[in-house]
Order: C-alpha cells, then structure tokens, then sequence
C-alpha cells in the first residue's frame, strides 16, 4: 500500500500553468473526456476560478469521437484551434478515428491525453489505481504518430507555456493539422518553476507562403496559353479570403471552378460549374488544382495526355499519402488565397490582349451554368412527389427553410450540386479519412463557434450510428446548443453498395435480391434518441410533408431546443 501522502495542495502547480497557456495562446474551449489522471486539471480548474485566473472553457463531451469532431467543426467556423482533452491510451484510441479525419482535413487542433501515472510510489500523483499498470503504453503517440504533426510528453520542469505554444505553433502552420500532447499526472500535480517564453504578439504559425516569381510566372504562362483552362477545388481552410481571390481570378480570365467534396465558390459565382469535375476534365488543356489531392478519379476519366497540370498546395506532393499518382507539372507550394493573388497579377500583362477569348469563354460557361441550372430544377421537379422521398427533394426543402447565414455541416446526406452555397464559413464536413461520425459533433462545434447562427446538420443513418448520438445529444442539451440534425435514412450502406456495384456491375451480389454486409434494416427510431436528451424528434415519409416538418424543426431549434427529423429516404443523391 503506498504510504505517501494522498492530499497536498499546490498554490500553483502545472496543470494550472497549463490552463493559463492554454487560454494565453488563444484556446477558449477544451472538450473533455476525464478520467483518473484528470485530477490536477480538476484542481487546477476549481483553484483558477477561485483565483479569478483566465483559462479557457471546459465542456464535457462523453465521447473521444464526439469531442474531436467537435474540435474540427469549431476550427472550420471559427479558422482557429480548440483542444481535445482525453483519458490516457483508451480515450487516445478512441479519438483516433476523428483525428484521421482532421489529419486529411489539415484541421487545427491540440489533442492531449493524460498519461498514466509514472511512479509506483513517492509522490502524491503516485499510482492509486489498479488500471493504473494496465493502462500505461511503452509508446503512447505511437498509437497515433502517423495522424499528428508533433507529438511529445512533458516533462518534470519544463516550461509549459513554451510547450504549448510550440504544439500550437506546429498545428497553426501548414499544411496544418493536429497535434499531440501527453501529461503525466505526476508532472501536471508539481508545483510550477517556470512558464516559458510567451509571445503573445504574432499570430500562431508560419506566415502565409506563396511560390517563387519563377514559378507563378511559369504557372501564369501556361493558364495564358491555354484555350480551355479548369479550376478544380478541394477541401481548404482559406475562408473568406480564398472565396474572395479566388472568385476574382476565375472571373477576370474567365476560368470555370469544379469542386470536390466540399464548395469554394459561392452558388450564385457565374463562374462556378458546381461538383462535376469529371464532366469537365477530359476537354481542359489546362488545369489548376488547389488543394485537392484527389481531383478526379483516375480509372473514370483522366485528363488530354498534353494537358498541363498545376497543383497548388501547402504541399502539392501530398508526400504524407503513401501512394498518389496524379500528373503535376507545375507544383505550387504556397497558400492557395496569396497565391492565387500574386498569380491574378501575373496574367494580367499576358491576358491583356485576349479580350476576344475571355468573353468567349465567359458565353460559353453562361451556357453551361444555363444548362446546370436547368437539370436542377428538373431534378428537383421529379422529386418533389416521389417515395421514399428524393435526394434532390430533400435538399432543395432545405435550401427553402435555411437561413441565409445558415451553417450546413453535411456528412453523406446531402446533394451538393442542389445545395445553395453563400456563405464562406457556411459549410463543415470532413472525412478525409473516410472516418463516419463526424457530423453531429461538428456541428456542435461549429455553433460554439458561432452561438448567433442556425445550424443544420444533413447526415445518412449510418454516419448517424458512428457519430455516437446519445453523447452528441447531451452535449447538445447540457451547453444549450441546438441544432437542427436531419436524417436521411435509406436503410442501407450505400456506398458499400455502390462500391460492390461499381466493382461487380454484372456479377452475383448485383442480382442478389439481398446484398450482404450493406443492409441497415429494421432502422432504429432516431427520433426517439434525442427525445430521451430532451430534444424534438419527428420522422418523415412523405414528400408533400417534409416542408412543414422542416419549419417545425427549426421553430424548435430558433426557441432554444435541439431537434431531428428522420427522413425516410431514397438510396442515391438524387
């Protein structure tokens, strides 16, 4: 039996330094999971209070995957980190998940762990516990050293406030991404020597990097002599900025912009072609793709073999993806929003004698955006009566309901060529990774970021599952933040289904009157999971009714309460 004193009561100890720097280098919210070697942060909290220090604001979240999706969808909305705090190897484990996403998505964020205590005896944060041996790890960041930028452990008397800003630092510059943070509980339970050097005057991370003069010249040559450029588009952090430089470049030469996965033009932008890149890549002699590591699909469809293709990246190699082939004849590494502006300036002498083939192609994409909008509402018009109810129906009820500043925090539920975009903060996804369950938490996360502001999240009923509902919901009702979740329930793994289609077209799964492995029937009452968390659940078969379900949701949501709709839907996007 350890015979070490177990009450000592530190004036200032570590782990309340930790919660200073925290706050000092601009955290405002830690989403916690506890456990036993939360116990100087837990003193740490209730001694700051007393104190009247600043730290920032926990939140409890009863699940890893929950708190880190939290974490992303905060960082979307707001453009900066929050920290993930979690118990030792197992809450580690289970927010990898998240974390793989948020590492495709170059997401901002600190994720720290406890780590079990490191001494049997001799110190008041000694071992205590039985799970105290099973749980400690020869390697804890080896669980996760392949998703994060930076992962390190304090240390005894090391200065906390350096270390926090340097895993701050790392995360803030780019490409970025999250970063790794273990605290041994002896350590956190010191008494504090020394913080460290602050510098509370510069932002967090590198400056934004732009490419030489050489190659934005070299770049700005080639878009010039090319009679049928493309833009394609991937998942960003730009924000605003990169909407603004990048609606302006497309306009003033009169590029067409196609986006994968997620928008970065407006709906209304006369240049932007939607989320159909594949139909546009086969006939451009040029191509610039900004950030976007996987810009069309290779066996699909593949560009003119003389082509040529410029990639614009913080890192246009993607070098931490094991295997990617796609043709770059001209990598940019730099920030797609000043890079795109230093390039708007170099085509401006070598595209001032084409006016004749700017307006042309400005006809040209008028006629095609003609044509788009056109299928839309023929899209739409088909659905609208069609059960279970259509894709295209779905999204364009929402489109109708929405509140201009609206944010949609979208995870395989919703048609992104339907959806009406105009906002540049008014999108959240992820699934880089391909990881299920981020949008219920990420939409939590995005309404902290922005408590003014409607939140709808559209999501299969899968993802749903994976996205651990009950936690999300009581989070949801425990912070007061409401948020409208919209089901789109097929009763099936449709893209396990499509996949096997796609592979099989002809073969016996195909035909099967039942595909194994895919089918999510008898479908759980969803609606009833956020009523046991207080909230407003209703689902949805017909068509004709979806509307006025829709307006009685976010009446809900607008009065202060979290509400569902669980939509019976069709399989497909409509």
């Amino acid at each position: 039996m350890d015979d070490t004193p177990q009450t000592t009561v530190a004036k200032d100890t570590v782990a309340q330094g930790l919660l200073g720097a925290l706050h000092d280098h601009g955290i405002e919210y830690v989403f916690a999971n506890a456990g036993t070697d939360f116990a100087p942060i837990i003193e740490g909290i209730v001694n700051s209070n007393r104190a009247n220090a600043k730290i920032p604001q926990f939140v409890t979240v009863p699940h890893e995957n929950v708190a880190v999706a939290m974490a992303e969808g905060y960082f979307q909305v707001a453009g900066k980190p929050a920290a993930v705090m979690v118990h030792v190897n197992v809450g580690t484990a289970n927010a990898l998940c998240m974390l793989m996403n948020a590492a495709r998505d170059n997401a901002s964020i600190l994720l720290m762990a406890g780590r079990t205590p490191l001494t049997e005896t001799g110190h008041h944060g000694s071992r205590n516990g039985l799970i105290h041996w099973g749980q400690e790890n020869f390697d804890q960041g080896g669980m996760l050293r392949e998703q994060v930028k930076w992962d390190y452990e304090l240390r005894t008397d090391q200065p906390v406030d350096t270390v926090i800003q340097r895993a701050l630092d790392i995360s803030m510059s780019e490409p970025r991404g999250p970063v790794y943070l273990t605290l041994p509980r002896e350590v956190l339970g010191n008494d504090i020597k020394t913080l460290g050097n602050y510098v509370p005057e510069r932002p967090l991370g590198n400056f934004q990097a732009i490419p030489s003069q050489a190659a934005i010249d070299a770049a700005a040559r080639a878009l010039a002599n090319a009679e049928n450029p493309l833009i394609i588009t991937g998942k960003h952090n730009g924000g605003a900025e990169l909407y603004s430089a990048l609606s302006k470049f497309a306009n003033d030469y009169a590029i067409p912009v196609t986006q994968v996965g997620d928008p970065s033009m407006l709906t209304k932008d006369a240049m932007n072609l939607g989320f159909r890149s594949a139909n546009y890549v086969k006939d451009a002699d040029c191509i610039l793709v900004i950030e976007c590591p996987v810009p069309w699909m290779p066996r699909m469809v593949a560009p003119k073999p003389d082509a040529t293709i410029i990639q614009l990246a913080p890192d246009p190699m993607y070098s931490r993806y094991p295997f990617r082939g796609f043709h770059n004849d001209l990598p940019l590494t730099g920030s797609a929003a000043p890079t795109l502006v230093a390039l708007h300036a170099a085509l401006a002498d070598a595209m001032k004698n084409k006016k004749a083939a700017i307006d042309g192609r400005k006809k040209r994409i008028g006629e095609e955006r003609k044509k788009i909008d056109g299928e839309r509402a023929a899209a739409i018009e088909k659905a609208k009566t069609l059960a279970p109810i259509n894709n295209a129906w779905l999204t364009h009820c929402i489109n109708e309901v929405k509140s201009k500043n609206g944010i949609i925090c979208s995870e395989l539920g919703v048609n992104p060529d339907i959806l009406e975009h105009n906002d540049p903060r008014g999108w959240v996804s992820a699934g880089g990774a391909g990881a299920l369950g981020f949008a219920l938490g990420g939409a939590l996360g995005a309404k902290l970021a922005a408590r003014d502001r409607e939140v709808i999240t559209i999501v299969g009923d899968g993802s749903y599952m994976f996205g651990c509902p009950t936690a999300a919901h009581f989070v949801g009702r425990a912070d007061k933040l409401a948020t409208l979740t919209v089901v789109a329930n097929n009763n099936i793994w449709f893209a396990v289904k499509s996949s096997t289609l796609g592979m099989y077209p002809n073969g016996n799964a195909a035909k099967a009157n039942s595909m194994p492995l895919t089918e999510l029937a008898p479908s759980p009452s969803f609606e009833k999971t956020i009523e046991a968390c207080g909230g407003y659940g209703e689902a949805v078969e017909d068509p004709a009714e979806l509307p006025k379900a829709l307006e009685r949701a976010l009446d809900k949501v607008h009065g202060g309460q979290q509400a569902l709709l669980n939509v019976r839907t069709a399989q497909g996007r409509g």
